[in-house]
């Protein structure tokens, strides 16, 4: 075990392999006891993940979509999001993926928490929102290759069901602990779990 600091020193990076999504990146760093070492990490786009929020009937509902995940190759349902765009806000990006994936507008835009997916061995950033005051236009506009069906789910199914079946995606259930924290839900250090 060392004591002090932990930090490793990036002497070179290079790229070896490219895709329209990411790139891998070779990376040689200097241990902090003087060894190098490489490493491999996924290079990409920051993303956006938007959790809106509509009333319906005096309950809240979020607005997800289901959409095809070739990884695991299975429906997954999800907030809406996605990659960023280059010289885009993640503001504007949040009010962008989630007009097109749901066709609604949202008139208060809240900036939740910026993460990092998979700090081990990816480089990017996924910036979560809060969309409220939602308005339908009724013109979704998904990409060309995402094929998306839209639900409303109450708040409190939407807790019920994260982390099973089909909502298993773990920046979700991020997305979603953001929420209940925006929303004032904590845990008591006085409650036992």
């Amino acid at each position: 075990m060392l004591s002090g600091r932990i930090t490793w020193q990036p002497l070179s990076k290079r790229k070896v392999f490219s895709t329209r999504v990411f790139d891998i990146a070779e990376i040689t760093s200097k241990s902090p006891v003087g060894s190098e070492h490489n490493f491999y990490t996924l290079e990409a786009s920051d993303w956006v993940i938007v959790i809106p929020v509509l009333r319906v009937e005096n309950t809240d509902h979020f607005l997800m979509v289901t959409q095809w995940r070739h990884g695991t190759a299975t429906e997954s349902i999800e907030f809406p999001g996605g990659v960023m765009d280059a010289g885009e806000s993640p503001a504007d990006s949040a009010k962008r993926e989630l007009l097109e994936e749901t066709g609604y507008k949202a008139e208060t835009v809240t900036h939740l928490a910026t993460l990092s997916p998979n700090p081990a061995i990816m480089s990017n950033h996924c910036h979560v929102f809060l969309a409220e005051d939602l308005v339908n236009t009724h013109t979704p506009a998904p990409d060309d290759d995402e094929y998306i069906t839209l639900s409303q789910l109450p708040v409190g199914e939407a807790i019920d069901k994260m982390g099973h079946g089909n909502h298993t995606h773990a920046l979700m259930l991020s997305a979603l602990f953001l929420y209940l924290q925006k929303k004032g839900v904590s845990v008591s250090t006085d409650t036992p779990i």
